[in-house]
């Protein structure tokens, strides 16, 4: 993997504002005739005004776990009904805390983000040192030269590399403070990283963690395990070969495996075969679902979600800006990203550009 030195430069250090919930920024020349990106951010977040400059809209989506993620689908989906977002553009960068939640984020939502770029991340302990090396998901970890964090956030880095994570590392001028990354002209690191990667909503290879029912899909690959608990650490593997073949990996905690094919996956007009190991677990006519049972389990409720970029799009299609868009004869087209470019704040003293009020999260 690449390995990124920022170069020093003079930071004039401008303390973040308060993190609010929802949208919190609009990229400058915003026109539903094209579709944009999305940055999540979880704790702290880079500054609204610097990400309006930006091609970028900014969604802050505070919390843990199942908070957190809660609140970053809801937030995503409404901006959906609202604007005009690229559902496999989504990235997310978050500081200290909130890039260890970013990293959990897409540890068990392996589908959601495109790129992630956790700041001074604190992930330092616990069975999950393990369990994120599974993740397939672009990384750029970025610390501060200076920060508290940065020798276990190397180990972590070389662990990751290692077991086949895509993970670059990059250091900038400073301490445990995202604001010379985020809000000076060195952003254009962690921008020009998303702006190389686009979610794959149909990878031919997936390795999953399901330490949880609610974490049970990837892409897709959905699973049912023996029985309804948590920190069940369950692995699967699952690869798409040749000749309509598929390979499944998978640990006794699973009692079956939902596999969603299309013709990205598969020739669907011929048969498709599921192996484990030697053992066949499916040989037939291709479909839309195919379930593959691998063992015996304790029946329980789960309710099932699709990945939030299969939500987003259907969300999209169904909104009036869509509809204007048609009416009007038009199209949409993603919009094109300048590499290389750097933002920062406006110039103390000077007069800010007038902007929206941010608004909170999904109202119901």
């Amino acid at each position: 993997m690449r390995r990124v030195m920022l170069a020093a430069s003079v930071v004039v250090l401008i303390a973040a504002p308060p993190a609010r919930a929802g949208r919190l920024s609009i990229p400058k020349g915003y026109t539903p005739e094209k579709s944009w990106p999305v940055v999540v951010a979880t704790q702290s977040n880079p500054s609204p005004e610097v990400m309006k400059q930006t091609p970028y809209f900014l969604v802050h989506a505070g919390g843990q776990g199942v908070e957190c993620s809660s609140k970053i689908r809801d937030y995503l989906k409404t901006l959906a009904g609202r604007f005009n977002i690229d559902p496999l553009r989504i990235y997310a960068t978050s500081f200290s805390r909130g890039g260890h939640e970013i990293i959990l984020q897409t540890l068990h939502f392996p589908d959601r983000f495109a790129a992630i770029a956790p700041v001074d991340h604190d992930l330092r302990r616990g069975k999950n040192l393990e369990y994120v090396k599974l993740i397939r998901t672009p990384v750029l970890q970025l610390h501060g030269d200076h920060d508290a964090f940065r020798r276990t956030g190397r180990t972590l880095f070389e662990a990751m590399k290692a077991a086949g994570v895509p993970i670059t590392w990059a250091t900038y001028p400073g301490g445990h403070n995202p604001t010379p990354v985020w809000n000076t002209k060195l952003n254009r690191v962690w921008l020009d990283f998303f702006a190389r990667h686009r979610l794959d909503p149909y990878p031919r290879e997936i390795v999953h963690l399901v330490d949880h029912k609610r974490y049970s899909r990837a892409f897709w690959v959905d699973s049912t395990l023996v029985k309804d608990a948590g920190g069940m650490g369950a692995v699967f593997k699952v690869r798409v070969k040749e000749s309509n073949r598929i390979e499944v990996e998978a640990d006794e905690k699973f009692a079956s495996l939902d596999l969603f094919l299309t013709d990205k996956l598969v020739d669907t007009s011929k048969p498709v075969t599921v192996v484990a190991g030697k053992k066949e677990l499916y040989k037939g006519p291709s479909a839309a679902k195919i379930t593959v049972k691998l063992r015996e389990g304790k029946p329980y409720y789960q309710s099932r979600a699709k990945p939030l970029w299969e939500d987003l799009e259907e969300i999209r299609r169904k909104s009036k800006w869509m509809a204007a868009l048609k009416k009007a004869g038009k199209t949409s087209e993603p919009v094109k990203i300048e590499p290389g470019k750097g933002y920062e704040l406006p110039p103390p003293g000077s007069k800010p550009e007038a902007s929206k009020k941010p608004e909170a999260a999904a109202r119901r």
